[in-house]
C-alpha cells in the first residue's frame, strides 16, 4: 500500500469514515473516490465491500457534511436506514467538534487560571 505524502505529515484530526451507499455501480463509485482524493484535506478514498466508500480525511479542513454534499453532487445515493442516519449525524457532530478544536486558541474556557492564582495571593 502506497502512503500519500499528505498523510505522512500526520494530522491530529485525521479520521476515517465508512460511507454506506445504495445501488451504485462499482465503476461510478470508483470514479467518485478518485475525484474525492483531489479535494484538499482528503487523504484517501477507497471503494470497499458492498458499495461502501472508505474515506480518510483531515476533519480540521473538511467535514463530513462536505463529503455528503460532494457525494450528492456526484449522484451517489446514501443509505436511508435509521442506523446510517444516526451514524452520519454522529460523524457530523464529531467533525464539527474537531474543526472547533482546530481553530480554537486553547486555554481555559472561562478565565485565565494564572490570573485567578495571582488574585488569591494578593488577598
Amino acid at each position: 500500500m502506497q502512503v500519500n505524502a499528505k498523510e505522512q505529515n500526520g494530522s491530529a484530526f485525521a479520521v476515517t469514515r465508512v460511507v454506506c451507499t445504495t445501488d451504485v455501480a462499482c465503476e461510478r463509485l470508483m470514479h467518485i473516490a478518485q475525484s474525492l482524493e483531489s479535494v484538499e484535506g482528503v487523504f484517501q478514498a477507497r471503494v470497499g465491500r458492498r458499495g461502501r466508500l472508505r474515506i480518510r480525511y483531515d476533519a480540521s479542513c473538511i467535514g463530513f457534511w462536505d463529503i455528503e454534499r460532494l457525494l450528492d453532487e456526484g449522484g451517489i445515493t446514501l443509505s436511508r436506514s435509521a442506523w446510517w442516519r444516526f451514524k452520519s449525524a454522529w460523524y457530523r457532530f464529531l467533525d464539527q467538534n474537531a474543526h472547533a478544536n482546530a481553530i480554537s486558541k486553547g486555554g481555559a474556557c472561562c478565565s485565565n487560571p494564572v490570573d485567578i492564582l495571582a488574585k488569591r495571593h494578593r488577598d
